[in-house]
């Protein structure tokens, strides 16, 4: 059986980017933007704006942190099964 490691349903990605964040490490993404995408590298901010939480990667793409659905093999939980 196929076991995948979750989030709570009522948490959120930022706490663990934010980490990433500061220390350095490799954010690798599955993001939910109409259809399913990768996006990965070093997070150079998080920020708020307009009642959203966003990244910033170092090469400039602006990322909404409620578009996230995995990071670094961690999902969230109404992702477990895909």
């Amino acid at each position: 059986m196929d076991c995948r490691l979750t989030i709570g349903e009522s948490e959120t990605f930022r706490g663990m980017l934010t980490q990433c964040m500061e220390t350095g490490q490799r954010a690798d993404m599955i993001l939910d933007d109409n259809g399913l995408t990768r996006a990965a590298g070093q997070i150079k901010a998080v920020y708020d704006e307009n009642g959203h939480s966003f990244l910033e990667m170092e090469d400039g793409r602006k990322i909404d942190i409620g578009t996230v659905v995995a990071v670094n093999g961690v999902f969230a939980s109404a992702y477990s099964g895909c």
